[in-house]
């Protein structure tokens, strides 16, 4: 009776785990985890790093819940992300830096690196994504 017991109990262990897994398999898909940079392209400073996590919200972005609407707006495109931007008045002074995005969005890899003349042409064209 007890080997019954013990079977029964491994069928359901089994057939649970199987539930399951297309569940978290799911929920793992739509997580978005980034590391944002930005850089000098001179190395003269030291760059700025920050993790962003959406869907839930979080990580080291000082502005994560704006970055991360921007980001939906966008549909995870880096290059769309400034379309709604009304562009501030930068300087021309020239300091080049290299704006950076790697890691996952809703799933998919994402390697994103974009070259601007100085910081705030950076923040001007990216929005609060790339704000910190």
């Amino acid at each position: 009776m007890s080997r019954t017991r013990f079977f029964r109990g491994l069928l359901l262990a089994a057939m649970a785990a199987l539930l399951l897994t297309p569940a978290m398999a799911n929920a793992t898909a739509t997580t978005s985890h980034l590391t944002l940079t930005i850089a000098s392209k001179n190395r003269a400073e030291e760059p700025r790093t920050v993790q962003l996590r959406c869907e839930p919200t979080g990580g080291t972005h000082p502005r994560a819940a704006e970055a991360c609407e921007s980001l939906l707006a966008a549909g995870g495109n880096f290059d769309q992300i400034g379309q709604a931007q009304t562009g501030a008045q930068c300087t021309m002074v020239l300091r080049p830096v290299v704006a950076s995005a790697h890691g996952t969005w809703q799933g998919k890899p994402v390697h994103f690196d974009k070259e601007f003349g100085n910081s705030c042409q950076a923040t001007s064209h990216l929005g609060t994504v790339f704000d910190f």
